[in-house]
Formats: structure tokens, C-alpha cells, sequence
């Protein structure tokens, strides 16, 4: 506002100056024309007044010529009259324009005037005594009148009356000239000291807005810098109540701020340098600008060595291009290698993430790694204890396996050395289930893992086994699976195993009983964590009463099996009584 002021103020000074100048200039100009103009006009009365006193004496010369010399060839007395009325009435017509023009002039003054109106007047006696005279050129005092009256009066009162008004008029043309210009020099002298006083004026406004306003901007300024260093405690000291001061506590305010949210630099810098993990950071050219000293220690390189130069130079692109590549916006972790100073290649747990800007653009890249050298050297040598241990235990489920095969031999020659039919059937049910189990054992030796088996394939493999065992009997009964794939752990395999051999079982013996032949079909699935197990047949069906009142040892065996897996069972008839259904749900929680 005061650097608008003083500068509107200037700029009036200076449009007023300018005005008033061209003002008295216009009017010097108007004088100096105004006065050459009047100048002008009393000359040409002059010239008239004289001219007609020349007429007045040609007409005299002419009168005192006798008649018997005048010719035709001079003037007549009467054409030199008229004319002489006609420069008459020219001199009239100029004095009443002069008239005119020094009564429009304001700067003419009173006596100016009244000196025209005497012009005016002694021309009017001239003009008068002049027609007198005219009027008595045929008397005798023609000659007379004129040297005593008319000569005079125009030498001694009307010539010097005109010469007065001409040197009056320049002499106030001259007084308006030096007033004029005395007004200009007054002029001069106010706008200068106004000016002065404009500028005394500037510099003290601007020594107070460099006290109030500059130089407290240049202590925020510096506070400002100091806080973009990192120097979260610096403050500032303003004092008073204008907008300076109000910013002055908003910036403390900030730093305040920002000291409770931020960490500090020096700070920060501590933080990053005592990661233990590689930290490095890079431009958007891929070039590193920035790194810790876990990294230095990884890859042997001083900080110099690395700074500038492309981080792809540290990188083992020879052998982990494509796991880089597949991985890197994966935003995840994965295993890659550092080329170290000395060439040695160092395993790390990598990650490299984008550094975004306030603008949502892409600045760089901050990568962060961890030396996983001691942990793959553990995990190889776990892993060699793992095999060890897994060619161990492999070793011991097909010993338990043969153990079984012996088993069920040696049950297999007991049915050759009795001719029992139930001590048979007893010891061919008790080698069915031998070789269920047996079947479990076998199935792990064989599997890549000895913790899970493939379900589907053993429940076809058991079923196989059961159907051979069976030949001798009902070869016409027709076993079929629907399956889906899935796995179960070694501790739900063997009752689920048992569970399904004493179902089928009890289809082979009871079912068909007086029948040629039938079908069994077994369905498992699995729902979630779910696993449903369901065996049915075409055969004769089983009423309720018989279902509740029998105590044999297979449905005591469905009973417990069923209890160890924590699932339920259910054994009814088709809904067409044309067979029977035994449905078993448990849960499997892991595969």
C-alpha cells in the first residue's frame, strides 16, 4: 500500500507538473501571438494613417497647380479625394479591429484600453477635420488649414497616441512573459522539493519495510533452510502483530510439527545405517545415489566406489536374469544374488520397490537385501539331514510292509493247514485287513513325501486287492470307484483305509447272499475339509431290526474306525430296497 501511495503520488506530481508547464507555455504562446497580432494591427493603422495623410498631401499639390497646366494625364482632385475616403474608412475598419482585439485580450489592461479609445476618438477628429478640410478647397484658407490643424494633429497627437499603444502592448506582453516565467521557476522549485520530500519519504518507507517486512523475511528465509536440513528445533523470533509475525508463528508452529512427526535427519541417517540389511537407493536412470554401511560390508566396496555408478553392476544378471525379471513387480521377496568387488556371488533375500513422488512420478528405487549365505549353507545341510532322515524312514515303512506280507503269509498257509470254512473266512478277513495296511506302508515307501498319500490311487489299489483276494467266491460281483483326487496324512489314511476294507467287506459277505453276482460302487470326495465316504449295492438290503440287534466284529470295527477319524456313519437300504448304503463323513484338515 505505501509503494502504491508514494508511487501514485509521484505520478500525480509529475501529470500535474506537466500540466501546469504546458499551461503557461500555451500561454506565453497565446501572448506572444496575441501581441504580434495587435503589433500587427497598430502597423497597418500606421501604414493607413500615413497613407491617408500622403492622400491629404496629394490632394494639396494638385489643388495648388494652376488649371491651365493640368493635362489629361495627371491626377484629378476628385478621383484623389475619393480615394483618399476609401483609405479612410481601411483605417476605420483596422482601428476597430485592433479595438476588438484588446478587448478580448484579459491580459490587456485598463489604461491599454482607454488608450485605444482615444486612438478612436483623435482618429475620429481626424477623419472630421480631415472632410472639413476637403470640404474647403475652393476657399482660400485650403493651404492654411492644413499646416496649422491637420499636419499637427496627426504628427503630434495621433502618431504618437498609436506608437504608445504599440510600445504598451509590448511592454505588457513582456511583464505577462517574465510573470510567466517566474510562475515556471515556482513551479520548478515546488515540484523539486516535493519530489525531495516524495523521496525522503521512499527511503524511509524503505528502511521501515526492510526493518518490518525484508529482514525478517530473510531470518524465516534461514530458519526455512535450516529446518529443510534437517534441523527440526530450530524456531523463529518475530515480534509484533502484522502478517510478518502471524507467518513467523505459523513456521514455528510447522516445525513443531513436524518435530513431533518427523524424525530428524541426523536421526534417520542413524536409523538407516544401522540396519543390518542392504540398503541402497537409485535415481530413475537406475543410477545409486545412496547406501548404508551393511551394504559396504556385503560387497567389500567403499561408498565412493559405489556411488555413480549403475546398480545392474552389482547385480548377477549372468545367472538371475530370468528370476529377476519374473519377479520384480511381484512387489514380494525372492531369492537373487550381488556381485561382489572381489566376484564372489552373494545369495540375498531381495526386494525393490518404487520411490514415488507428490506428483505420482517415478524418482528412483529403494532396494533392500539380506545376506542369506549362513541360511541357505543351514538349509542345505537341513535338507541333507531331512533326506537321510526321509531314506530312514522309507526304509522303515517298507520293513513295517514286509512285516505285513509276512503276516498275511502266514495267515495265507494257516487257511492251507485247516479245512474250516469259518476259520478260512475268519483268516482271509483278517489278511484283508493286513493288506490294507500293508497298502497304506507300501504307498508312502513309493511317495516323494512320507507325510501324504494319493487317496484316489490307493482306494483303486485296494480295491484290486480285495477283488483278487475274493476270486475263489463270487467272481461275478463287479467293484467300481468314483473318486476325486485328493491326499490324506498317515494318521487319517490307515483307520480311513480300515474303514473302507470292513465296508466293502461287509457287502461281499451279507449282500449277495443266494445271489449270482452284483455291484459294488464306492464314491469319495472331499468338500472343503470334509471327506465323504459312501460304499452301496444291488443286493438283498438289511432291515433296521437286523441292523440293531447284530453284534458282529465288522460293524464293531465301522464303529471304532469311525469314532478315530471323529466323523459319524449311516447304513440304510436304497430307496428302492434293491441294495444297501453305508455313508461315513470326517474332516481332514490338512492334506
Amino acid at each position: 500500500m505505501s509503494i502504491f501511495l508514494i508511487s501514485s503520488l509521484i505520478a500525480a506530481i509529475g501529470l500535474t507538473s506537466n500540466w501546469y508547464t504546458n499551461t503557461i507555455q500555451s500561454q506565453l504562446i497565446n501572448n506572444n501571438f496575441s501581441t504580434a497580432r495587435l503589433v500587427e494591427q497598430i502597423a497597418s493603422i500606421e501604414r493607413g494613417l500615413f497613407q491617408s495623410l500622403v492622400f491629404l498631401i496629394s490632394i494639396k499639390e494638385v489643388e495648388a497647380i494652376p488649371e491651365e497646366s493640368v493635362t489629361m494625364d495627371q491626377p484629378n482632385s476628385e478621383i484623389l479625394s475619393g480615394n483618399y475616403y476609401s483609405e479612410l474608412e481601411k483605417v476605420q475598419n483596422s482601428i476597430v479591429s485592433v479595438k476588438s482585439i484588446i478587448l478580448s485580450l484579459e491580459s490587456m489592461s485598463e489604461q491599454e484600453k482607454a488608450i485605444i479609445y482615444e486612438i478612436e476618438e483623435r482618429f475620429n477628429f481626424y477623419r472630421s477635420i480631415s472632410r472639413e478640410w476637403l470640404d474647403l478647397r475652393e476657399e482660400g484658407q485650403f493651404d492654411e488649414m492644413f499646416t496649422t490643424s491637420i499636419s499637427p494633429y496627426f504628427i503630434n497627437n495621433l502618431m504618437p497616441t498609436v506608437e504608445e499603444l504599440r510600445e504598451k502592448a509590448v511592454t505588457t506582453q513582456g511583464e505577462q512573459n517574465l510573470l510567466l516565467e517566474e510562475q515556471l521557476e515556482q513551479a520548478d522549485l515546488a515540484i523539486f522539493l516535493l519530489t525531495s520530500v516524495f523521496i525522503l519519504l521512499s527511503v524511509s518507507i524503505a528502511f521501515y519495510l526492510y526493518r518490518s517486512i525484508a529482514n525478517p523475511l530473510m531470518l524465516l528465509n534461514a530458519s526455512a533452510n535450516k529446518l529443510g536440513e534437517g534441523m527440526l528445533t530450530e524456531r523463529i523470533s518475530i515480534s509484533g502483530n502484522d502478517e510478518i509475525a502471524e507467518l513467523g508463528k505459523s513456521f514455528n508452529r510447522m516445525a513443531s510439527n513436524l518435530e513431533k512427526r518427523t524424525l530428524a535427519r541426523d536421526y534417520l541417517d542413524s536409523i538407516i545405517e544401522s540396519i543390518h540389511e542392504a540398503l541402497l537407493v537409485t535415481d530413475a536412470e537406475g543410477i545409486i545415489v545412496g547406501l548404508n554401511k551393511s551394504t559396504q560390508n556385503m560387497l567389500h566396496y567403499t561408498r565412493e566406489e559405489l556411488i555413480g555408478i549403475p546398480i545392474s553392476m552389482i547385480y548377477d544378471f549372468e545367472t538371475m536374469k530370468g528370476e529377476y525379471d519374473r519377479n520384480l513387480n511381484t512387489q514380494d521377496s525372492f531369492e537373487f544374488s550381488f556381485v561382489s568387488k572381489r566376484g564372489r556371488k552373494i545369495p540375498v533375500l531381495f526386494s525393490e520397490s518404487k520411490l514415488i513422488n507428490n506428483k505420482e512420478e517415478e524418482v528412483g528405487s529403494v532396494v533392500v537385501a539380506t545376506d542369506i549365505t549362513q541360511r541357505k549353507r543351514a538349509n542345505e545341510k537341513i535338507r541333507e539331514s531331512l533326506r537321510e532322515k526321509e531314506v530312514l524312514l522309507a526304509e522303515i515303512h517298507h520293513r513295517v510292509k514286509n512285516n505285513l506280507a509276512v503276516i498275511s503269509g502266514i495267515l495265507q498257509l494257516q487257511t492251507y493247514s485247516t479245512g474250516e470254512k469259518k476259520v478260512i473266512k475268519a483268516l482271509q478277513e483278517s489278511q484283508s485287513r493286513i493288506q490294507s495296511i500293508s497298502l497304506v506302508h507300501e504307498m508312502l515307501y513309493q511317495s516323494e513325501t512320507l507325510a501324504y498319500i494319493e487317496y484316489d490311487k490307493y482306494v483303486r489299489d485296494l480295491i484290486q486287492a480285495i477283488s483278487s483276494m475274493y476270486e475263489g467266491g463270487n467272481s461275478n460281483i463287479v467293484i467300481t470307484a468314483d473318486v476325486e483326487s485328493f491326499s490324506l496324512n498317515l494318521n487319517t489314511a490307515i483307520p480311513c483305509s480300515l474303514l473302507l476294507n470292513e465296508i466293502i467287506l461287509n457287502s461281499y459277505k451279507h449282500a449277495f447272499v443266494n445271489k449270482k453276482g452284483g455291484a459294488i460302487h464306492v464314491i469319495m470326495k472331499k468338500t472343503n475339509d470334509e471327506v465323504t465316504m459312501v460304499v452301496q449295492d444291488n443286493g438283498i438290503g438289511i432291515s433296521t431290526e437286523d441292523l440293531d440287534q447284530k453284534n458282529s466284529l465288522g460293524l464293531k470295527l465301522i464303529k471304532t474306525l469311525t469314532s478315530q477319524l471323529n466323523g459319524s456313519y449311516n447304513i440304510s437300504n436304497l430307496e428302492d430296497n434293491t441294495g444297501t448304503k453305508t455313508e461315513v463323513r470326517f474332516l481332514n484338515e490338512t492334506d
